[in-house]
This record gives C-alpha cells, structure tokens and sequence, in this order.
C-alpha cells in the first residue's frame, strides 16, 4: 500500500463560490497553510473543474485536500475514484450542508482545525458508494428528499438560505406543494425483491454511508461508513398531514418504530420506477427511471 510519505506535492483545491461565497477566512488560512506545507494550490472557477484536477492528482500519486461543501466534495471522490488509485484525501467544510465531513466523518467545524486534519488527520478506509457509474461519498435517495434536493439547489441563492435553514424550509415547501408526486417504486436489495414484487409507494428510499443528509436530517442515525454495507431507510406514503407530524421526528433520527418505516443493510439496491423521477447524490440532482448501486468498501483513505 502505497503511504502518505511516498506521495508527491499535495493538491489543495478551494471552491470560491461555495459558503456563498464568503470564503475570505478559508481563503487566507487555505493559501498561507498550502505555501507553508509546500502544496499547490488551486480555486475553480467552473463545474467539473475539481473533478478534473482531482483527477489528474490521484493519477500522479498526490494527495487532495478540497474546501468547499457537499457538490465540491461530490466531484472530487468523483475524481480520485475513477483513476482506481487510492490518494490521502482531505476535507475542510465549507458548504450549506456539510452532511459528509460534519455528521459522517465528524471532522472539525472550525476552518483551522479542519486544515490541520486534512494536512495531517490519521488516514481512515471510508467506504463509498456507485449508482448508475456515478459516485458517491455520503447518500443517494429518490422521492421527496430527491425534489427537496432540486429545490433547494435553487433556494439557497436566496437571502439567509442555508444550512438547516434551507432544508427545513424546502422539505415543508415541497411537502406543502409536491406531495403528490411522491414516487411508486420497485426495490431490490442483494438481488431479492421487497415487499411482494409489485410497485409500492414511498415518500422516500434513502440509501447512505452516514448518518444524515440534507443538513443534519437524521435518516439513518446508526449508519457506519466503514461497515462495508448500505444503510437504507424507506417511508410508506402517508397522508399529508400524518408527513407533517413525521418530518420533525425523522430530522431528529427518532423514527424507529414507527410503521410508515423500515430500515435494512445491503451491498447493492436496485429502484426502478415507471417514471423517470429524481434523484440525489450529495445533493447533486439527476433523474431516471432505474438505478443499480453498489457498496465500494474503505474505497476512499480520507483524513479524519
């Protein structure tokens, strides 16, 4: 196995545009951290930019460090994951989320002690995840955190909109307003069908390495993302009022037990849908009408 001190100049990759933009603090910790280690360091100024250079980084053997939220994060597993090479893999949080690095992997929410984790944190096996040859680090889902997911892609432009914040208030629009288009799916897990075969129909199926998503939603709180398995939560549709008394209940974690709810582990989820419908990926959004993932166990070697 390759080690930390076998590795060439890191890379540091600093998304301006992420914390809505007020990256000056992180900015200027970032660059005197990365000129005092000797790294490089880079901002990006497009999408897929921090895949690409993440990419040709782990090519060479260098270890990446990424400040920036869930998206950033999000390209650059994506990056490091499809060259099949393992590089150190460094987190400062820096987003509206932050869901992987806070809640997952329980990284420092300050900037300066998340810097110095990611130069020189203890390197853990974290699992990851493949759906539909895309990766991911934290969760995938389809249903209403998927919608949720679109809207407030689109939300957080807004004054005062982020962290919980923003969530919340997209989660009781999209319940208020697009309820009704909760999807009718078929699941599959480690190739054995739920349920009877037929379609059923759920607010959610939220499939995750950690324990939350969306901003500290606590979907699956016993998730461990070095267990080598998926955590998968799925809620029975409901009627809207009975969605409304669950919505604080689930944010919290507390909805063991409860019977609209069933949790389960596996290696590999297939959901397929007549319609296409949408889907999350660390909060990035794509749509579909099937999806096949895969568990890729202690696939990234992140500082923690």
């Amino acid at each position: 196995m390759q080690t930390p001190q076998s590795l060439g100049q890191p890379l540091v990759i600093l998304n301006p545009a992420s914390n809505r933009g007020n990256m000056d603090q992180h900015r200027a910790l970032v660059r005197s951290r990365a000129e005092h280690e000797q790294a490089e360091y880079i901002e990006t100024s497009r999408q897929n930019e921090a895949k690409e250079r993440a990419m040709q980084a782990a090519k060479e053997g260098r270890a990446v460090i990424i400040v920036g939220g869930d998206g950033s994060v999000h390209e650059v597993v994506n990056g490091i994951l499809a060259t099949g090479r393992r590089v150190p893999l460094g987190i400062v949080a820096a987003g509206s989320g932050n869901d992987f690095a806070w809640n997952t992997l329980k990284l420092p929410h300050d900037p300066s002690a998340a810097l110095e984790r990611a130069f020189t944190g203890q390197l853990m096996d974290i699992d990851a995840g493949i759906v539909n040859g895309r990766y991911f680090a934290n969760s995938f889902s389809v249903g209403l955190d998927a919608d949720i997911a679109v809207a407030a892609s689109w939300m957080k432009k807004l004054p005062l909109m982020s962290g919980e914040r923003l969530y919340y208030t997209t989660t009781v629009k999209q319940l208020l307003f697009g309820y009704h288009r909760c999807p009718w799916l078929k699941l599959n897990l480690d190739g054995s069908t739920v349920g009877t075969g037929m379609e059923n129909h759920y607010v959610l199926t939220a499939v995750t390495n950690g324990p939350t998503y969306g901003a500290g939603f606590r979907i699956n709180p016993t998730a461990n993302p070095t267990d080598g398995l998926f955590d998968v939560c799925t809620i029975d549709y409901a009627p809207l009022p009975r969605a409304l008394k669950l919505l604080p209940v689930v944010q919290k974690g507390e909805h063991a037990g409860l019977p609209e709810v069933t949790f389960y582990r596996a290696k590999t989820v297939r959901i397929e849908s007549r319609q296409p419908v949408n889907i999350q990926m660390d909060g990035e959004t794509t749509n579909a009408t099937r999806f096949d993932a895969e568990i890729l166990p202690g696939a990234l070697w992140i500082r923690a």
